[in-house]
């Protein structure tokens, strides 16, 4: 364990190196997701909402779970704190075969996933999705042939991300999604005919691949040199798999609700799955803009303060964290909901999308949109998990809501369709982040919930109802530039409707003296003189450590 110090304040050098971390974080997260959009808006302009695009998302769907569960979620947070102790130790040698070791280990093990998906790919393409047509089933499978060998490159590209993030290299990582995006984009504007979603999918392998080779040099660039060693028995593959695998059973159980909603929405309809993908798209929006930047860089912060036994200081840190996601997002949420009609038309009603597309997703991102604060919530509050390498709590968690999900969801679809899946999802969103937080206060004593928290809690839900009252305002007078025929004038009239809520949000805020309104004002004006600086208000939490 590294000698450290509990310094009040940080060296102006460190605070600057920090600040700036995290603005090129949030920069770059901004760029990663509108490249994100444009991929989503590039595709339903050119194939709308049918059949085609339903044997995509299918055939995309095991690769993106894939690494959703086992590099996203289970490898990840698992590599940064064993790469952080090898490096507290001045080996770089050690540090070297460690990496090797874990490396090569998610080769053999994809790999083989790998070739048995391929090899079962009608199969588990029919049973994931029993609505779909035989023709659709067809199509898929072609598709998945295409991509799914190009996995193992962007799982190595998200082990390469984890590594980077865990030695404060952020940017080339954060940047490293947008060579996928653009890649799709640039083949859906070219491609034409009957063969154009083949050409969709080669590009999108290789935007797998891409990224992949963006992360090589910056990776060597630590000093870490790649050995082709396998070691099962190697004492961070053990660890990897003690802490690894409830994270892995978390993920899985999450994702199964997932699953289940992409099964049941394929038996509804076709383009049912493709309304709920694009539906999902802007629900992420939000959490990948705010939230995600202040995870990536918080997590490390998490870790380290966990790592040096500094409990207190944990406990201060992810509470204040807390406390400004529901501050933001609570607002957010409520404009979101009121908006959610114009947003979509606006983002997807291009092409091939017509009004009617947009109807029905807006329905779906609706009632999807009732979770978006507690999603931005449990992004936080799972990353304090992480760090004091608690992987059965969220793996419990996600047992508990399955099963709520397997009946909710069944029940509520079978008599309200897309709209009773969209519910169930944003209930279940609730539940998962209420027992995050219940956890996290009552047996770890991490999350200070007291009565300063819930006076807070109070005032932001009084502030927040200025929006509901200026988004209906907003409706009502300027329903002519909303429902306008130009993309020109709806954006105007949502853009005035979201500055105005804004703006009496944050001033009622103000006038109710919520500590957190200061902070977030302070941020809006810095990001016009140094990015950077800003979101530094929203994370820095002292006392902080030095090595």
């Amino acid at each position: 364990m590294p000698n450290c110090t509990l310094e009040v304040n940080e060296p102006p050098a460190t605070s600057l190196r920090k600040a700036r971390a995290v603005g090129v974080v949030t920069l770059l997260t901004v760029v990663v997701s509108a490249c994100g959009y444009l991929r989503e808006a590039t595709l339903a302009a050119c194939f709308g909402i049918s059949a085609v695009m339903d044997a995509y998302f299918g055939a995309m769907f095991i690769p993106i779970i894939l690494y959703t569960v086992l590099i996203s979620g289970a490898l990840s947070p698992v590599f940064i704190p064993i790469l952080l102790e090898q490096d507290s130790k001045g080996d770089r040698a050690q540090l070297s075969e460690t990496f090797s070791v874990l490396i090569n280990t998610v080769v053999l093990l994809l790999t083989i996933i790998i070739g048995i998906g391929i090899l079962t790919a009608h199969t588990w393409l029919r049973l994931l999705f029993a609505g779909y047509s035989a023709e659709t089933i067809q199509l898929a499978t072609r598709l998945t042939y295409i991509m799914l060998p190009a996995m193992l490159f962007l799982a190595l590209a998200g082990v390469l991300t984890a590594v980077l993030n865990g030695f404060n290299r952020f940017a080339l990582a954060s940047f490293a999604p947008c060579l996928g995006s653009l890649a799709i984009v640039v083949a859906t504007l070219f491609s034409r005919g009957n063969g154009a979603i083949y050409i969709v999918a080669f590009a999108t392998a290789a935007g797998f691949v891409l990224q992949f080779l963006l992360l090589l040099p910056t990776t060597r660039s630590l000093g870490i040199q790649y050995r082709p060693s396998f070691n099962l028995r190697h004492a961070a593959n053990r660890r990897l798999l003690r802490l690894g695998a409830p994270l892995c059973g978390y993920l899985m159980l999450a994702n199964a609700s997932v699953l289940l909603e992409r099964n049941l929405a394929s038996s509804l309809s076709a383009g049912a799955v493709a309304t709920i993908s694009y539906a999902m798209r802007l629900f992420a929006v939000p959490a990948t803009f705010l939230v995600a930047p202040l995870a990536v860089v918080v997590y490390p912060q998490f870790a380290r303060q966990a790592l040096w036994g500094k409990l207190d200081h944990l406990k201060k840190h992810v509470s204040d964290m807390f406390r400004v996601v529901v501050f933001i997002f609570l607002p957010l949420s409520i404009w979101i909901v009121l908006n959610a009609l114009p947003l979509t038309r606006i983002l997807y009603e291009h092409g091939q999308f017509g009004l009617q597309d947009s109807l029905i997703t807006a329905r779906v991102f609706t009632l999807y949109s009732i979770g978006i604060l507690p999603n931005a919530i449990g992004i936080i509050v799972l990353r304090c998990f992480y760090a004091i390498q608690d992987t059965v709590t969220p793996m419990l968690a996600e047992a508990i809501d399955l099963v709520f999900y397997f009946f909710i969801a069944s029940l509520l679809s079978k008599h309200y369709g897309l709209v009773g899946l969209a519910l169930a999802r944003g209930m279940s969103f609730i539940l998962v982040s209420g027992i995050f937080i219940t956890v996290l206060h009552k047996k770890h004593g991490l999350m200070e919930i007291d009565r300063n928290f819930v006076i807070f809690a109070l005032k932001t839900t009084l502030a927040s109802s200025s929006v509901m009252a200026v988004s209906f305002a907003c409706a009502h007078l300027l329903h002519q530039l909303v429902d306008g025929g130009s993309i020109f004038s709806r954006l105007i009239g949502i853009s005035v409707s979201g500055f105005l809520s804004t703006a009496l949000f944050l001033a009622i805020a103000w006038l109710l003296r919520i500590p957190e309104t200061t902070r977030v004002v302070e941020a809006l004006f810095a990001m016009r003189r140094e990015r950077g600086a800003a979101l530094e208000r929203l994370t820095d939490v002292e006392p902080q450590f030095n090595s």
